[in-house]
């Protein structure tokens, strides 16, 4: 009998120096700079952000806004693939479905990207979103590669 799980692809265009300036080069900007994002783990083909659930990021119910779970999945989408497309290159989303599966209030919101196909142009990645230990989240999006433009 076959083991049922399948197996996870592996990326040869993985670049471990992309991945750790991802880790510590250049601070963020934009939205994951207001929303606090830090990316503590990028690996070949997977990657994990969080940010802190602050009173700002609240809906009037006091739990985090959906479009900040929908932020912090969309960053971890296209991110993950950096690593693994050629430098220069561009990862934009094409399309991304999310579920809210629990409140969240307080503490460390988590998210986790696995590329699960990658391909010259477009790239499926899965996003499981945690907040301390429990599931409150999963996505599921197609991102767009675009080739680096040439000099």
């Amino acid at each position: 009998m076959s083991d049922p799980t399948p197996t996870r692809p592996t990326f040869d265009s993985y670049d471990p120096a992309v991945a750790e300036l991802m880790l510590t080069g250049a601070p963020m900007t934009g939205i994951p700079e207001y929303l606090g994002i830090r990316t503590t783990e990028v690996g070949p083909g997977t990657m994990t952000a969080e940010l802190d659930v602050r009173a700002e990021l609240l809906n009037p119910f006091g739990s985090a806004h959906g479009g900040t779970l929908a932020a912090l999945f969309d960053h971890v989408l296209g991110a993950v693939l950096y690593p693994l497309i050629p430098r220069g290159a561009w990862a934009a989303t094409t399309e991304l479905k999310l579920n809210f599966l629990a409140p969240v209030r307080a503490g460390v919101l988590q998210a986790r990207s696995e590329v699960i196909a990658l391909g010259k142009r477009t790239a499926v990645v899965r996003i499981d979103a945690t907040n301390e230990g429990r599931l409150v989240g999963a996505a599921q999006g197609t991102v767009t590669i675009s080739p680096p433009k040439p000099a």
